[in-house]
């Protein structure tokens, strides 16, 4: 299915405050995606955290996803892991400023989307999270969109690193887009 690392963000301290602490924490979380192959995921694990400050969680975290987003490092993607969805709020508002957002797992089949993402794309996310993979016709059939529409938000989850995107040969020609999970890189799915 791809590399997968988990890095616990508890290594830095139990609560942490500051914008330096979130760059040491960025260069170690750039250090690990690096030498994941593709597609990659890094799991960020929030669990045992005390306190998570907006400084640290921007530096660290949304430098990171920013980086990410402009296109470095392709087929590689950041996961969340936390069990108290309290203990990223301050996160939440970083990455929403920036336009930005994280797929953080809470146990079990719960997910959330932290940071910033329109309700359509919230739906597409969702789609994709409950069947763990899927293609724009089938979205578009399933929403009552048009293919377009249904590409369009697959390629802005696939832009902002919420899914994974593949091409594949279309049977009578050209290609389309598998989405996938980013989930399905930890369940196998």
């Amino acid at each position: 299915m791809g590399d997968k690392k988990t890095v616990s963000l508890t290594q830095f301290g139990k609560r942490l405050g500051t914008r330096g602490e979130g760059t040491q924490a960025r260069e170690v979380l750039l250090r690990e995606i690096q030498t994941l192959g593709q597609p990659g995921l890094l799991v960020v694990d929030f669990r045992g955290l005390e306190v998570l400050s907006g400084s640290f969680a921007d530096e660290a975290l949304g430098e990171l996803l920013a980086t990410l987003v402009e296109g470095a490092l392709p087929g590689r993607y950041v996961m969340g892991r936390a069990t108290r969805e309290e203990i990223l709020e301050d996160l939440n508002l970083k990455l929403a400023e920036r336009k930005l957002a994280l797929l953080v797992g809470l146990g079990g089949k719960n997910w959330t989307a932290v940071g910033k993402l329109p309700p359509y794309l919230e739906e597409a996310l969702r789609w994709v999270m409950d069947r763990g993979w899927g293609r724009s016709a089938e979205l578009a059939q399933e929403l009552g969109l048009t293919v377009q529409q249904a590409s369009m938000r697959l390629l802005a989850l696939g832009q902002l690193r919420l899914v994974h995107m593949e091409a594949e040969s279309r049977a009578g020609g050209g290609y389309q887009w598998r989405v996938q999970s980013l989930c399905s890189f930890i369940s196998g799915r």
